[in-house]
């Protein structure tokens, strides 16, 4: 553990080198209520992770603190066999999209039962839940992931939902809808047609 505290004091110099008081504050002014903000960009968040271990202990670690980068790094140093281990987790301790968008990138879509994992999330009723079973189905789809055909009609029942009642999560449920139907008329013509109008 003392390994762990020193390689984290290490990283906390690496981002004071980096720190940027202007973006800081405009995240601050978007709602970010951490309690540091280093206001550090994602290409020198990844150079500095390139820099340090991939280790399941010092991503926990990074993980607890109150710290926006902190947040981030922890999911770039995150070992792929913890991913199943944190990833109910870190969704239910996810504060921000930011968040949700790096962990649905880089280890929720990895997940071995993703797809259908990235269903239920979509159909919580948790807002960062459905924001990341959204946006894991969409990683899945661009990378050519497919669905049964039950697993299909589910899609499109909660997306339909959505459409219909939810216009917070309509911009995500879009954009999965747009990368499974990938230019395919017929799995177009079948979303319109569960839908009952045309929206694809």
């Amino acid at each position: 553990m003392e390994d762990t505290r020193e390689t984290i004091r290490n990283i906390k110099k690496e981002l004071r080198l980096f720190m940027n008081g202007v973006t800081s504050a405009q995240q601050r002014k978007l709602g970010m209520s951490y309690n540091i903000i280093f206001g550090v960009d994602i290409p020198h968040l990844k150079d500095i992770a390139a820099k340090f271990p991939v280790d399941a202990d010092l991503a926990k670690e990074l993980w607890k603190e109150n710290i926006r980068e902190s947040k981030l790094l922890a999911i770039f140093l995150l070992p792929e066999e913890s991913y199943q281990e944190v990833a109910e987790t870190w969704i239910g301790e996810c504060r921000y999209r930011e968040n949700a968008d790096h962990l649905a990138h880089r280890v929720l879509c990895k997940l071995p039962d993703a797809t259908a994992k990235a269903l239920k999330w979509a159909h919580s009723s948790e807002e960062l839940y459905r924001y990341c079973g959204f946006t894991t189905l969409a990683h899945l789809f661009r990378g050519g992931q497919g669905l049964t055909d039950e697993q299909e009609q589910e899609f499109f029942a909660i997306v339909s939902g959505i459409f219909k009642n939810d216009s917070t999560h309509s911009a995500q449920a879009m954009k999965a809808l747009i990368f499974y139907c990938d230019e395919d008329t017929d799995k177009a013509d079948r979303f319109n047609a569960f839908h009952g109008e045309e929206v694809v």
